[in-house]
C-alpha cells in the first residue's frame, strides 16, 4: 500500500539511512569531548540524560501509533532533555546535534504548522543558548552552522521519502494497468466468443429459412407425384426429375452453409 503524502505533512516516513544517521548523531554526542566532562561535569548526569533521550527516541516509532497526542508530549520531553545538556558550558555545542535527530521525527510525525513551530523553537533555543555561552559573535555562527546542517539532512529525508512514494505509486499504476490489460483481453475473448455464437445462430436461422422452405417444397412435390402416379402416370417421370433437381439444389445449399461453419 502506498504512503500518500497528507496535505498537512512534510513527509510520510524517514528513510532507513536517515534513521541510522540519527543514531550516529546521538552516539557522536555521547562520545564528544568526554575527557572534558570528567572534571567539570557529572558524567553520571550526562549519561542519565542521554539514556532517557535514547530510550524515548528508540521507543517513539512503537508508541506514536498507539498513544493519542503522544508526539507533543514526546517532543516536549526531548526538548527539555536537550536544553538541559545545553546549559553546561563544559559540553560545548555538541548537544545541538540532538535537535537534528529530533528534526527527522518532527518532519515525519507533525503537521506542517506544528513542525514549523518545533523547528522555530529548536532554532531559537540554539541561537539563544549558544549566544549566551559563546558570545554574540561566535554563538550565531555556531547556531547557523547547525541549522544549515539540519536543513540539509531533513530536506534529504523529505526528498527521498517523496521519491520512494512516487516510485511506489508508479509501481501500483503499472500493476493496475496490467490488471486492466488482462481484463480487456478477457473481455475481448468473451466478445469474440459472443460474436461466434451470434454468427452461428444467424447461419442456423438462415439454414432454417432457406433450406426449410425447399424441404417443404420437396415434400409437396413428393405428395403431388404420389397422386399423379394414380391419375397421370405419364407425367410422373417429369415430376420425379423436378423433384430430384430440387433435392440436389437443397443438398448443395446445405453443404455451402455447413462449409461456412468450419473454422478457416
Amino acid at each position: 500500500m502506498i504512503n500518500r503524502l497528507p496535505p498537512d505533512r512534510l513527509t510520510t516516513h524517514s528513510h532507513r539511512l536517515v534513521i541510522i544517521i540519527g543514531y550516529l548523531l546521538i552516539i557522536a554526542v555521547a562520545l564528544r569531548r568526554r575527557y572534558d566532562l570528567v572534571g567539570g561535569f557529572n558524567i553520571g548526569s550526562l549519561l542519565a540524560l542521554l539514556g532517557l533521550f535514547i530510550a524515548l527516541y528508540a521507543s517513539e516509532p512503537f508508541l506514536f501509533p498507539r498513544i493519542k497526542s503522544y508526539s507533543r508530549i514526546y517532543f516536549a520531553l526531548q526538548f527539555i532533555f536537550v536544553q538541559t545538556l545545553g546549559v553546561f558550558q563544559e559540553y560545548q555545542d555538541t548537544w545541538a546535534i540532538l535537535f537534528i535527530a529530533l528534526g527527522f521525527q518532527v518532519a515525519a510525525r507533525c503537521s506542517r504548522k506544528e513542525a514549523l513551530v518545533w523547528f522555530s523553537l529548536f532554532a531559537t533555543s540554539l541561537l539563544v543558548t549558544l549566544c549566551a555561552e559563546f558570545g554574540l559573535i561566535s554563538g550565531p555562527g555556531r547556531a547557523l552552522a547547525y541549522i544549515i546542517i539540519g536543513v540539509i539532512f531533513i530536506s534529504y529525508d523529505m526528498k527521498y521519502a517523496q521519491h520512494e512514494d512516487a516510485l511506489a505509486e508508479s509501481q501500483m499504476l503499472v500493476a493496475e494497468l496490467q490488471v486492466a490489460h488482462q481484463k480487456q483481453a478477457e473481455y475481448a475473448a468473451q466478445a469474440e466468443k459472443l460474436a461466434a455464437v451470434q454468427e452461428r445462430n444467424r447461419m442456423i436461422q438462415e439454414l432454417y429459412d432457406s433450406v426449410g422452405q425447399k424441404v417443404f417444397a420437396i415434400q409437396l412435390a413428393a405428395e403431388a407425384t404420389r397422386l399423379m402416379l394414380q391419375k397421370d402416370p405419364l407425367r410422373v417421370v417429369e415430376q420425379i426429375n423436378d423433384l430430384q433437381s430440387q433435392t440436389q439444389s437443397t443438398l448443395g445449399q446445405m453443404r455451402q452453409l455447413i462449409d461456412q461453419w468450419r473454422p478457416g
